[in-house]
């Protein structure tokens, strides 16, 4: 005969079950916070939700039992926004970083889990501190870690409202961290209203109003600003573009069999444009190396330009003697005339781990049983502009120093710059969303610094961003092409560009405060 099941075998059995129908009424709030994160990042058009994405994680933050708990489940929601939101880092690891299939996820989730850290910090605090006087302390939090965190990849929660331009026109004050701000108040402010304790509920209607103003007034400010901007970019003056787009494939590229079909592509598309005053080529688009004190380009190099215009091309340079101790390489970006003499040059300041150096190289090669490891390029000295004739200072960002605010804006400030241009290579992320990715996280610099930014890429995306922050004209992924335009050449500074991000030091001594009176403003943890 079968065994009898005992009663206590079924009630540990049940007891078991609703843990684990427990876990998932935690988790799954956590997991559609994720993806409501993630998705306006995706496909744009949804940028609505990011309005209410934070809404389930608020709501399993507050009904865990312990701050551990609150911890792991903001974590749960950040590693799953990553996860979709960075989906394609698993193409660029399997097809240009050579993982097979199986460790190409392993490497996309392992950065996910790394990068959602800040995420999993802010449910932490936010379970430690409480939502606070109208429901604003996670906005604090939120804008506080937001800065503070370092990650490879910027990004920023307010990036999922970049198609909603009157709202983010405020970036030139506070950069971007104001909407993340009003973003993260008014998920804890819905949160409130619908689904918190009663005693959070009492006091909404005027702390919704207290937010309505706010963002009343910010609005008003993008209307307004947005008239400004059109008249002065009017009233400003213009120089012509054409941005040269080879669409080299990356499998080709520094591959000496190439090298001279690479190079034709470009000297080919520049002639098609006669009358351009401003040439542009993308990152390494030259692929010999260039000695870095070179004065005068091999003619050969020269494309045909037109008498008086220029041009800015990337590529890689070096300084000392080439396979020696003391030699040193740089990503950087040159400035020509029409007769191929070197007017300026400009090295990359923000190199990626891992892909332009090796963190703790000189360390690691005093190993024992270690091979020599090379350190890879080297840091330029600060920013550097390349100046045309009639007063127009180009600050050149190589790869995704444009998605670093304060970087665009120290060209601005400290150089005087008046144009922006990126040059990059975009061609490891493939046919996906990142490139448009990267131009809308780039779209921010024109808006803080109301500067036009030009954007030259290798596959896309190559296009023009005027300082309203609106895209216009963009090339075809993939496929070469000659981008040409008038840009405006904007002067004076804006508020951003002068005190920086005073706003988010702003958010974090009210963070530090927080934390600090944290105990006291909140009932103890459950």
């Amino acid at each position: 005969m079968p065994d009898e099941i005992s009663e206590t075998d079924l009630t540990t059995a049940s007891r078991d079950q609703g843990r684990v129908r427990g876990l998932l009424l935690l988790f799954s709030p956590a997991a559609l916070s994720g993806a409501l994160v993630a998705l306006p990042f995706l496909y744009p058009g949804l940028f609505p939700l990011t309005w209410i994405s934070l809404v389930p994680l608020l709501w399993g933050i507050e009904r865990v039992r312990t701050r551990l708990r609150a911890f792991l489940l903001a974590w749960l929601a950040g590693a799953v926004a990553l996860t979709l939101g960075f989906y394609w880092i698993e193409h660029t690891a399997r097809v240009f970083g050579g993982f097979p299939h199986g460790l190409s996820e392993i490497v996309l989730l392992l950065f996910a889990i790394l990068a959602s850290l800040p995420i999993a910090l802010f449910g932490l605090l936010v379970r430690l501190c409480g939502l606070g006087p109208l429901q604003v302390f996670p906005a604090l939090l939120w804008v506080a870690i937001e800065f503070l965190f370092p990650q490879l990849f910027p990004w920023h929660l307010a990036n999922s409202q970049s198609q909603w331009l009157v709202l983010i026109q405020s970036a030139d004050l506070v950069g971007l961290y104001g909407v993340s701000f009003l973003l993260v108040w008014f998920n804890a402010l819905v949160y409130a209203a619908l689904l918190s304790p009663e005693r959070s509920r009492r006091n909404f209607i005027p702390n919704a109003a207290v937010l309505v103003v706010v963002l009343t007034g910010n609005m008003l400010y993008g209307h307004v600003r947005l008239k400004n901007v059109a008249a002065e970019m009017s009233a400003a003056r213009a120089v012509d573009v054409a941005v040269i787009q080879g669409s080299i494939d990356i499998k080709h590229k520094w591959n000496v069999s190439y090298l001279e079909s690479n190079l034709k592509s470009y000297l080919d598309l520049t002639r098609k444009v006669p009358s351009a005053s401003l040439y542009l080529w993308p990152e390494s688009a030259v692929e010999a190396w260039v000695p870095e004190d070179m004065e005068r380009l091999p003619a050969e190099i020269v494309p045909t330009l037109p008498s008086g215009s220029s041009l800015i091309f990337g590529a890689r340079s070096f300084i000392g003697k080439p396979d020696s101790p003391d030699m040193k390489a740089f990503n950087s970006a040159f400035l020509i005339d029409s007769e191929g003499q070197v007017y300026g040059r400009y090295h990359k300041q923000v190199l990626l781990a891992f892909g332009e150096y090796i963190p703790f190289a000189p360390i690691l090669s005093k190993v024992p049983g270690m091979p020599p490891v090379g350190e890879g390029f080297s840091r330029g000295a600060g920013p550097v502009t390349l100046d045309l004739p009639g007063g127009i200072k180009v600050a050149p960002l190589i790869c995704y120093e444009d998605i670093m605010p304060e970087l665009a804006r120290r060209f601005v400030k400290e150089k005087g710059a008046n144009l922006l241009v990126n040059l990059t290579n975009d061609a490891w992320f493939g046919d996906t969303v990142a490139p448009w990715l990267h131009a809308r996280l780039a779209q921010w610099r024109a808006i803080e610094t109301r500067r036009s930014l030009v954007r030259v890429t290798n596959t896309g995306l190559t296009t023009v961003i005027n300082p309203k922050g609106e895209m216009l004209d963009t090339l075809p992924l993939f496929a070469p092409g000659v981008l040409t335009a008038k840009v405006e050449i904007m002067e004076g500074e804006t508020l951003y560009v002068r005190y920086g991000d005073w706003f988010a030091w702003i958010m974090v001594a009210g963070s530090i405060l927080i934390l600090w009176r944290g105990r006291r403003l909140r009932a103890p943890a459950r």
